[in-house]
């Protein structure tokens, strides 16, 4: 013990020194962890050096020999120091036991994540040069290109097909890769980057092999386009040319049937004219929008320019559908004019029957429903005319005029001639005829006025006539009953001066038997209204005159009544005058009584 206690000084710095030394190598080994596991993405190189440093300091992990003999000395350096001395530094290599101890599974854990990392950054190892393979295709697939020629395109297409056979053939490894990253994403400790090596190739190839699909697809459609439009320019010239011509052999024909044929048939020619050469520009529209997203900028100059070159020559598709236009408003018209011809050619039928009727039925018709037929024929005849008229303006507009008329012009304006001379000889037959009664529409007018104004008049008489007189209740009362009476009776007298004046003028007529009968039948209904009016004025007349005397007497009584009486004589005689007085007030009293009820 005495070797121990005289050299303690030396034992304890190589105690110290190996127990700091225990110390660092468990600071460096915590260090070697917290680099692993920190969020860095390393390269694989990198991760290497950190693998392989973390490795060299975990060899001796258990550390047994070290921490034995830490103990054993520390025993021995402490068995004579105090107390105090003794436990600070057993507590120190309790400390130091303590934090190995608990360092260990920590070590090892990480031990296995040191494992499952470089898988993963071997993993990435192994994807580089088919990023990088996926990344050469898809900058092929998406750079700019410019072909001026349909060559330049077939070598891109060339080019593009090698591009998809070679991610046709990388195919299976791809997947395989694929399939790998996928397995060791199903570990819960995998790292966060791993998730971005799987999704980056399992993207990339789909989108790398989407690019070159649609950057062949793009060439190929180019090409398709610079075929077509080359193609298509050179049908488009042919079915203009050929439009042209047709716009020349569309003409008028003046036969309708022939018209209406000859018309379709253009309009059939046109439409198929109009479908192919905009079916054509259309395809040259689309070809130059398909070439316009690779072409240079100078050969998109000139294509702009041919293409507006080809639109201005599209005019003729316009000239061809106005000039059918204009042939179908010549059929129509051409129809119309013929249908009004027919037209009126089947009335004139109707309306010479109809004056040979007038004519033949004189004598069994009225002069007015003669008249009334007559002004009728004319009214139409009339009408017709203004017809006839309108049809010589569109054979003005319609037909050639001069010397040189073809056939079937000619036939539509002989028949309007003829329709013409016919109608207007109608004309004037039955205007002649019409002369002979011109008198009779004169007379007639009249009669039918004065008719007219008298019917009415005599249908409010009627009703008056009917409902009888009022009874007067004193003598103002009777006098304008008596007024009202004689009005009715002068009323009576006067419009039978208008009945007569009709009368008179109906006779002045060629034929007035039915106007005779009107009359008569009017007078008939007149004659009970006079004499119900006469009858008025008559018991009228004589009521007033009765109410007048019995008021002239009531009022000669009350002048006698009121005279002084002067002498018993005077007063005698005064009351048999009285008595005769009133008896005759009685006798006009009930006179003037009857008369009211009689009323």
């Amino acid at each position: 013990m005495t070797f121990w206690q005289e050299n303690y000084t030396f034992i304890k710095d190589v105690y110290d020194m190996r127990h700091q030394k225990m110390a660092e190598w468990m600071e460096n080994v915590e260090k070697a962890i917290a680099r692993i596991m920190a969020d860095k993405v390393y390269t694989s190189a990198e991760f290497k050096r950190e693998r392989d440093n973390f490795h060299a300091l975990c060899k001796d992990l258990e550390r047994a020999e070290v921490k034995k003999w830490l103990a054993q000395i520390l025993e021995i350096l402490m068995a004579e120091r105090a107390k105090d001395q003794r436990k600070n530094e057993f507590e120190q290599l309790d400390a130091l036991i303590k934090k190995h101890e608990e360092l260990i599974p920590t070590v090892m854990k990480t031990q296995v994540m040191v494992d499952l990392y470089w898988r993963c950054y071997a993993y990435g190892d192994e994807l580089k040069p088919h990023i990088e393979f996926l990344d050469g295709i898809m900058l092929s697939s998406t750079r700019e290109i410019a072909p001026s020629c349909v060559e330049n395109v077939d070598e891109l297409i060339e080019r593009q097909e090698k591009s998809l056979v070679q991610l046709e053939t990388k195919r299976a490894v791809v997947r395989d890769l694929i399939e790998k990253g996928r397995k060791i994403l199903e570990n819960p400790d995998k790292p966060k980057f791993l998730e971005g090596h799987v999704k980056r190739i399992e993207e990339g190839w789909d989108d790398t092999k989407n690019k070159a699909q649609d950057r062949l697809k793009l060439l190929q459609e180019t090409k398709e386009a610079w075929v077509g439009y080359a193609e298509n320019n050179d049908t488009i010239a042919v079915e203009i040319d050929k439009g042209a011509e047709e716009i020349k052999k569309v003409k008028k024909r003046f036969n309708l049937q022939a018209a209406f044929e000859d018309l379709a048939k253009r309009q059939e020619i046109l439409k198929q004219t109009r479908d192919s050469i905009m079916g054509l520009y259309n395809g040259i529209k689309h070809n130059v929008d398909v070439m316009s997203i690779t072409i240079p900028d100078d050969k998109k100059k000139l294509i702009d320019k041919e293409v507006k070159a080809l639109t201005e020559k599209l005019v003729v598709v316009s000239q061809f559908e106005e000039k059918v236009g204009k042939i179908d408003e010549f059929c129509t018209a051409l129809k119309n004019f013929d249908t009004s011809l027919k037209s009126i050619d089947e009335w004139m039928m109707g309306a010479t029957k109809e004056l040979e009727d007038i004519k033949l039925s004189s004598d069994k018709m009225a002069p007015e429903d003669r008249v009334a037929r007559t002004m009728d024929l004319q009214e139409d005849i009339a009408a017709k005319i203004e017809v006839i008229k309108q049809n010589a303006e569109q054979e003005l507009a319609l037909l050639p005029q001069g010397d040189k008329v073809p056939a079937d012009a000619q036939e539509f304006k002989d028949e309007l001639n003829r329709i013409t001379k016919y109608v207007t000889d109608l004309q004037e037959k039955t205007k002649q005829e019409c002369d002979k009664y011109s008198e009779d529409v004169k007379f007639w007018a009249e009669y039918r006025t004065g008719i007219k104004e008298f019917t009415p008049w005599l249908v409010q008489a009627e009703t008056a006539s009917q409902e009888g007189l009022s009874k007067p209740s004193n003598l103002p009362e009777a006098s304008a009953l008596a007024e009202k009476v004689h009005g009715f009776d002068k009323s009576c007298l006067d419009h039978l001066k208008v009945l007569e004046a009709a009368d008179s003028a109906a006779k002045k007529m060629t034929t007035h038997k039915e106007a005779d009968a009107e009359v008569a039948a009017l007078k008939d209904r007149y004659t009970k209204v006079k004499s119900v009016a006469d009858e008025w004025v008559k018991k009228v007349d004589t009521l007033v005159k009765e109410w007048q005397l019995l008021d002239n007497t009531v009022t000669e009584l009350n002048a006698w009544v009121a005279k002084d009486k002067t002498s018993e004589g005077e007063n005698q005689f005064s009351l048999e005058k009285m008595e005769s007085t009133l008896g005759e007030l009685k006798n006009i009293f009930k006179q003037k009584e009857k008369l009211v009820d009689g009323l």
